[in-house]
């Protein structure tokens, strides 16, 4: 697939993001607890970055994909309701 120039974002600007995220991020002293705050906020920082420079037509797109992304890495994406969800329920050759 082709991607429109636009969409193109540099390791430089991914880096940024992050750098703001972990400034952002709640200071904690157990290291477990500031990972996971510097990740809920680079997760929220990321999905307001690329929605500001997304088109209106590609934000629901990019939320839907950044949502099943997020619940596949947290185990929280049953892959059967997603082939429904994406098949409308239709029979495919892997589900008779």
């Amino acid at each position: 697939a082709n991607v429109d120039p636009m969409y193109q974002n540099s390791l430089t600007w991914y880096m940024n993001v992050f750098d703001r995220s972990m400034d952002l991020a709640a200071q904690d002293s157990d290291i477990e607890e500031r990972v996971q705050a510097i990740a809920e906020t680079f997760k929220i920082q990321l999905y307001e970055n690329v929605c500001r420079a997304l088109f209106e037509k590609d934000k629901l797109l990019f939320s839907f994909m950044l949502c099943l992304n997020i619940m596949g890495q947290e185990e929280r994406l049953d892959p059967a309701e997603l082939r429904f969800l994406l098949t409308g329920g239709m029979v495919t050759a892997d589900n008779p």
